[in-house]
C-alpha cells in the first residue's frame, strides 16, 4: 500500500506538469493536490496502524502447554516432569499426559488426577489452568531397557481453539545403561579371603578409578532441594551399601550418587584399610565441591555384611567397621548396628564426606568383643563391685592373728580346772 501511495503521487505531480492550461486551472489543480496529498497521509497512517494492530494480533500468543524433559535418567530413577503454560486466552483445562509403558506416574500438582499408572491429567471445563506451570512424578521401572523413550499428550485450553491439540516442545528423553557387562565372573578380593560377587558388571573409570579394578558401579540421582531429606537407596546383590541420606541445606537441581564395589583396594589410596576387608568402595555425591557441609548436613551411610561371610571367617558383628579414607589415612567411622534377617546385618556410619571407603572386621578387637558377649548382658558395675567384697570375706582370717591364742589359753584354764575338781 506504501508503494502505490508514492506511485499515486508522483502520477498526480507529473499529471500537474503536464497541464498546459491558464492559471486559474493551475490553482484548482493544486489546491487539489495539496487535498490529495493530505488524504493520502491521512489513508497512509491510518493503513500503518491497521498493520500494527494485525500484526500484534498475530504475534499475540495463543494457548499453548510445552513439556520439559530431562535429557536422561538412570532405570530406577524418579524424574520431574514440567508443563509450561501460556495462559493467554485460556478459559478452560483439558490436559492429559501419557508416559511410556510401565514408567508410573506420582504427585501431580495443582490436585492432577492420576487414571492409571501412565496417566495423568488435568480438568477444568469453566476456568483457565490454575498456574503457569504444572508439574508430576516419573518412576522408571528398575529393568528399563537402555534407549529412548516417547511421552506423548494433549490439551484443550480454549473454547475457541481447535479442539485437542498435542503437547509439543520435549517428547523424548533417553534411558542409560549405568554398567558394562563383564563376561566371566569375577572374584572381590578381601585383604586374604574373597567372596564371590556373582555376575558382576564393570563400570567406566570415570571417577579416576582403574577400569579393570570396578566389580560393580551403580548410579542414583535425585532432585535437591533445600530443608529436605535425601535419600538414595540401593538394592543390587552386589552392592553393599544400602542407602546413603543426608539433608539437604539448599536447592541443587538433579544430582547424581556413584557407589562403585572395587575388586581390590582403591587405586586413589596408598595402603590397605585396618582387619579382615568384607567390600572396598569408591563413594562420590555430586561433584567436586557440592558435598560441603554449605550444602548437605548429617550425611550417614546404610550397608549390610552377610552372616555367611561373618560366619565363615569366624568375625564377631562387633568388629564390623566403616573406614573412610581422608587427608592420607584411614580414619574409623562411628558405625552401630541397626538390624538384621537371615542373611544379612545392617550397619549405620556417619560420615564427613564422600571418598573411598572400605567395610572391615577388626580382627585384633575381635576375640575381646566374643568374651564380652559370653557375660550376662548389662552387668556393668554391678559385677565389678562384687568382685572385691569376695576378696575381703576370703582373705579375712588372715588379718586375726590373736583368735587362735585365746582359744588356746581357753582349753588350758578348762583343763586345769576338770583336773582340779578331780583331785
Amino acid at each position: 500500500m506504501v508503494g502505490i501511495f508514492v506511485v499515486n503521487i508522483f502520477v498526480v505531480g507529473d499529471t500537474i506538469k503536464t497541464l498546459n492550461v491558464d492559471s486559474r486551472f493551475i490553482s484548482r489543480a493544486s489546491k487539489i493536490f495539496h487535498f490529495n496529498l493530505r488524504s493520502y497521509r491521512i489513508i497512509g497512517l491510518a493503513l500503518l496502524l491497521l498493520l500494527l494492530v494485525s500484526t500484534g494480533a498475530a504475534l499475540a500468543e495463543e494457548p499453548n502447554i510445552c513439556r520439559e524433559l530431562p535429557a536422561s535418567a538412570n532405570p530406577g530413577d524418579t524424574i520431574t516432569v514440567i508443563l509450561d503454560i501460556t495462559l493467554d486466552g485460556s478459559d478452560k483445562t483439558i490436559i492429559e499426559e501419557n508416559v511410556p509403558t510401565g514408567w508410573k506416574v506420582s504427585n501431580p500438582s495443582d490436585d492432577g488426577s492420576i487414571l492409571d499408572e501412565n496417566t495423568v491429567n488435568w480438568l477444568y471445563i469453566n476456568s483457565a489452568p490454575a498456574a503457569a506451570q504444572f508439574t508430576y512424578d516419573v518412576t522408571i521401572p528398575r529393568d528399563a531397557a537402555p534407549g529412548t523413550y516417547t511421552f506423548d499428550g494433549e490439551f484443550d485450553l480454549a473454547v475457541a481453539a481447535p479442539g485437542l491439540q498435542p503437547i509439543d516442545c520435549e517428547t523424548q528423553m533417553d534411558v542409560e545403561d549405568t554398567t558394562l557387562p563383564i563376561n566371566e565372573k569375577t572374584e572381590i578380593s578381601n585383604s586374604g579371603s574373597s567372596s564371590s560377587s556373582g555376575s558382576s558388571n564393570g563400570g567406566s573409570g570415570a571417577s579416576g578409578e582403574a577400569f579393570e579394578n570396578i566389580a560393580f558401579k551403580d548410579v542414583k540421582a535425585k532432585n535437591i532441594i533445600g530443608g529436605a531429606i535425601i535419600s538414595y537407596t540401593f538394592d543390587e546383590e552386589q552392592n553393599a551399601i544400602d542407602y546413603i541420606k543426608f539433608t539437604a541445606l539448599k536447592n541443587y537441581g538433579e544430582v547424581s550418587t556413584t557407589v562403585e564395589v572395587l575388586k581390590d583396594k582403591s587405586a586413589m589410596v596408598d595402603e590397605r584399610a585396618p582387619g579382615l576387608v568384607y567390600r572396598n568402595l569408591n563413594i562420590w555425591v555430586g561433584k567436586v565441591g557440592f558435598a560441603t557441609e554449605d550444602n548437605i548436613a548429617h550425611p550417614v551411610i546404610g550397608f549390610s555384611v552377610s552372616k555367611a561371610w561373618l560366619t565363615e571367617n569366624e568375625i564377631n558383628e562387633d568388629a564390623i567397621a566403616l573406614y573412610r579414607h581422608s587427608e592420607g589415612k584411614w580414619n574409623n567411622l562411628n558405625t552401630i548396628k541397626i538390624g538384621e534377617d537371615d542373611s544379612y546385618i545392617y550397619f549405620e556410619a556417619e560420615t564427613p564426606g564422600f571418598s573411598p571407603f572400605a567395610i572391615t572386621a577388626d580382627t585384633e578387637e575381635d576375640d575381646t568383643s566374643i568374651v564380652n558377649d559370653a557375660e550376662p548382658k548389662y552387668a556393668g558395675s554391678d559385677a565389678e563391685a562384687e568382685t572385691p567384697i569376695e576378696d575381703e570375706t576370703a582373705s579375712e582370717p588372715n588379718n586375726t592373728p590373736g583368735i587362735s591364742g585365746i582359744l588356746s589359753v581357753m582349753l588350758l584354764g578348762c583343763a586345769y580346772v576338770f583336773s582340779k575338781r578331780k583331785n
